[in-house]
């Protein structure tokens, strides 16, 4: 029994089990180091929610002839909202009105029975109508702009001699013109004051009544209205349309392109071809210059010409007589890529890019892109006789500067919607040297003169943002003689004509003004041209081998 008991004790016994060592607590790493608190502010904003918007109860009303103080008092009884009310505050109120809530109780009192009222924190505050003065600020420059362009054709004009006695100054030109023969001219002239046209408009809102005036400061761009507190609100409202119009911004991007026609185009650009139907692109185009309107019976040429109406139907624009236009016209073109539609253009000719301005104004504010230079020619000379024991004279010479070049002046006008109106006037001119001879006191001096070569047109257009708008139609035909001979021989008299060739070689070229107006409604309008901007620069870099 013992040896049971001692054999039962062993089995029970457990055999120790050597213990893994005890594993060292690790080392404690670094913490990285945590950025400023503005860094994580900026990175990570704070998360705002909304807070929920208070459910106004709303109810039905129904009152006759109640007094007025009673009925704000009672208005607003066990309501949240407090109400104060002057002591001069007078009157009855009766009104019927269903499903309002307390606010839009106060402004239907107010705009019926002109009780005014402000809502302060504390509450309605209900105060009789009496003259107050606010003051308004609005952002626009202390300055004012003049502004004309003018496009002037003239067929001819009388001259009539000036008259001059034995002694005075012997005019040799600069006649005075008596009249015109034929011609046409289109004058377009702006004048922008806005500080005293502000004036006068907040003067007619609120009146020239006792104690009311309307102080205007521009050179701290404020504004102080002294008047009843309906004729303020209306002056703000009048104050924010006016602030909203003046904001809005739209970026002018213009190509001028002479395009020299090829063969097959001496007509002029076929601007049906741009905008076939199958092509994707919307064509829009319409007169806007003059020229020989009229045909030999006294008819427009334009008559039965319905091909220019129909954007939708552009196949009837090959039948448009661009004669009774003048040769100018404009188009309005849904493409957003210059590059595109330079490409559709090279079809027709050899595409040569004169000029790519860009620049961006305010709306209604005119804006001048000109590129050129300004030479001096004689306009007038004069001669001075001096009467002594010998007689002398000398001339007068008078210098006029002349440009030649590419001036466009756009001025535009925005609208709500993003439409554009623009009066557009480009000019592209060239001067050249042309020498005359003048006889003057018995000599004959050689007087260099202004021979001026000018294209351009001016036209109101309405586009929408980004989209292209076209003005062509201005073609010129320049003739260039070339002659080629064998050295030496075809010098030879008599015989050197076989040695010798002569050619002449006739150009057409047709200018065409690519215009499109971006209006800036957004940050990313100015991102986009900036990057466009940058990527322009960057292959004139290239093309510069810099």
């Amino acid at each position: 029994m013992v040896c049971l008991a001692a054999l039962v004790l062993a089995a029970c016994a457990t055999t120790p089990t050597e213990s893994p060592p005890a594993e060292s607590p690790p080392t404690a790493q670094a913490a990285p180091p945590q950025p400023p608190q503005e860094v994580t502010d900026a990175l990570l904003p704070p998360l705002s929610l909304p807070a929920p918007e208070y459910d106004e109860p709303r109810f039905d009303i129904d009152v006759a002839d109640v007094e007025a103080r009673a009925f704000f008092m009672g208005l607003v009884r066990d309501s949240d909202y407090n109400m104060v009310v002057h002591p001069s505050v007078t009157g009855t109120i009766s009104l019927t009105l269903a499903d309002v809530t307390i606010p839009e109780v106060m402004e239907v009192v107010r705009q019926v029975y002109g009780y005014e009222y402000e809502l302060t924190r504390n509450g309605f505050l209900v105060m009789p109508a009496r003259l107050q003065a606010r003051i308004f600020h609005v952002n626009y420059l202390n300055l004012r702009r003049d502004g004309e362009s003018q496009t002037r054709v003239s067929s001819g004009e009388g001259f009539r001699d000036r008259e001059h006695r034995p002694g005075d100054t012997a005019v040799i030109s600069g006649p005075r013109p008596t009249g015109e023969a034929f011609g046409s001219r289109v004058r377009t002239s702006t004048e922008s004051d806005f500080w005293r046209e502000l004036e006068w408009a907040l003067t007619a809102i609120v009146g020239e009544g006792e104690g009311r005036s309307v102080v205007v400061t521009p050179q701290s761009n404020l504004v102080l209205v002294r008047g009843l507190p309906s004729e303020l609100r209306e002056a703000a409202a009048y104050l924010a349309d006016v602030q909203d119009s003046m904001t809005r911004q739209v970026i002018l991007e213009a190509k001028v392109i002479e395009v020299v026609l090829s063969d097959g185009f001496q007509a002029g650009i076929n601007w049906a071809a741009l905008g076939k139907p199958a092509s994707g692109h919307e064509v829009v185009i319409g007169q806007t210059g003059g020229g020989t309107i009229f045909g030999e019976d006294g008819v427009s040429e334009i008559a039965g010409q319905t091909g220019n109406l129909d954007p939708r139907n552009l196949s009837q624009v090959d039948n448009v007589l661009t004669s009774a236009f003048g040769g100018v016209f404009s188009a309005a073109i849904s493409m957003n890529d210059f590059t595109a539609f330079i490409e559709l253009l090279e079809s027709q000719g050899d595409v040569q890019v004169l000029s790519s301005p860009r620049v961006s104004t305010v709306n209604n504010q005119k804006a001048v892109i000109k590129v050129g230079t300004d030479e001096f020619f004689v306009t007038d000379i004069s001669a001075t006789t001096v009467v002594g024991t010998a007689a002398t004279t000398s001339p007068n010479v008078t210098l006029t500067p002349f440009f030649s070049g590419i001036a466009l002046d756009v001025t535009p006008q925005i609208s709500r919607e993003g439409e554009v109106i623009l009066h557009i006037h480009p000019t592209v001119s060239e001067v050249v040297d042309q020498r005359k001879d003048i006889s003057l006191g018995g000599e004959t001096q050689s007087v260099p003169l202004a021979l001026s070569t000018v294209r351009e047109s001016d036209s109101i257009v309405r586009a929408r943002s980004g989209q292209i708008v076209v003005i062509g139609g201005m073609m010129q035909e320049s003739s260039q003689d070339m002659r080629g001979q064998v050295p030496l021989l075809g010098d030879v008299p008599v015989i050197g004509r076989l040695f010798r060739h002569q050619r002449r070689s006739t150009r057409k070229t047709e200018l065409v003004i690519l215009l499109r107006p971006i209006v800036v409604d957004h940050d990313g309008v100015w991102d986009r041209a900036r990057d466009s901007g940058s990527e322009r620069m960057r292959e004139l870099i290239r093309s510069q081998g810099m």
